[in-house]
């Protein structure tokens, strides 16, 4: 094989003409294959294989090869490659004449989202930084970037967190590409990283995903298609029932910097009969760019998180908490009848 990262353009070029979610987890797949030989060649100490996650304020950040393992969440993958290859285009014309700056948190082993785009631009137009906390993946990233003669489009490799990554003043900041989340923004700490890289973008910067719209349902946890890597997306079966849709908060760009974010929703009815909805659950659709997104079950950051089964809350209302201090998590505060507002 050619150490030299144009061999992605016959997959790259497939890839962005994709239009039906077949073709999309078709060249996924294929995506996923190469990335497994490129580093199986290239990265001999095989220190992309290690499975330790590392514990931030603010989340889970996943080990390196579990973040390599998000290669086989298909739609995801390659929705975020057209969804970064369209910023791209819009950022040129934002921004003309400037070199762009582009931020990608959390770039796990191989960098996906950014590697096979490189074919199709030159380091004149684009200056890439890499931030991973793991020393693992910096390091197999950097061998990749050398085998592939890719080293013009990058600068050096931040090894740390990005909950505090300061990019250098000198340098506006153009585009950010983080994608470290978990189903209902629980575990990983996109909520965090959004919070201090997205204060750093140029005031016409675009941060990616340009919104995480979170809402609630009353649902059958157990009956809702569900997907995981060892699952074909295209065969999940039908979404199941749901009620009581409640929209809860969105994450996007202008999100506060500071204090840790917290969320209390509005008091929420418990149905007078759930027997066929008897859970509370948790979704986002993540609008990547544009028209590009992920809803229910399409993906493992779409798909549905449940915080409580209703035969366990004793109150005829209750309020759903959500916090990014420590490990993003949800729970369910309940609502004494006698404390509730007349």
């Amino acid at each position: 094989m050619t150490a030299k990262f144009s061999l992605f353009r016959p997959l790259t070029e497939s890839l962005l003409k994709t239009n039906s979610e077949a073709e999309e987890v078709e060249i996924a797949n294929s995506l996923a294959q190469m990335y497994q030989e490129l580093l199986r060649d290239f990265v001999l100490d095989g220190s992309y294989s290690n499975t330790n996650p590392t514990h931030v304020d603010g989340g889970i950040a996943l080990s390196s090869q579990h973040a390599l393992d998000c290669l086989r969440d298909p739609l995801r993958t390659v929705r975020f490659i057209k969804g970064l290859n369209a910023a791209i285009q819009d950022a040129f014309i934002r921004f003309p004449d400037e070199q762009l700056q582009i931020v990608y948190a959390g770039c796990g082993p191989g960098a996906p989202i950014v590697f096979p785009l490189l074919c199709l631009f030159t380091p004149e137009q684009l200056s890439i930084t890499l931030l991973d906390i793991n020393a693992s993946s910096i390091n197999s990233v950097e061998e990749l970037i050398i085998a592939l003669g890719a080293g013009d489009y990058f600068r050096p490799g931040y090894l740390g967190d990005a909950i505090i990554y300061q990019h250098p003043p000198e340098l506006p900041l153009h585009i950010v590409v983080s994608e470290t989340m978990d189903k209902g923004l629980t575990k990983e700490p996109q909520v965090r990283i959004t919070q201090n890289l997205a204060s750093q973008l140029n005031d016409k910067g675009i941060f990616i995903p340009e919104s995480i719209n979170v809402y609630t349902e009353h649902s059958f946890y157990s009956k809702e298609p569900y997907f995981d890597i060892y699952k074909n997306v295209l065969d999940l079966g039908p979404v199941t029932n749901t009620r009581d849709r409640r929209s809860l908060f969105s994450i996007t760009r202008d999100i506060q910097i500071s204090p840790s974010f917290e969320y209390l929703s509005e008091p929420i009815a418990v149905p007078a009969d759930f027997t066929e909805t008897p859970d509370i659950c948790i979704y986002a659709d993540v609008i990547i760019y544009g028209d590009l997104k992920l809803t229910k079950a399409q993906s493992l950051i779409s798909n549905s998180y449940c915080v409580k089964s209703l035969y366990n809350i004793g109150a005829t209302q209750y309020r759903l908490h959500h916090t990014t201090s420590d490990i993003p998590n949800w729970e369910v505060i309940e609502l004494q009848d006698d404390l509730l507002a007349p």
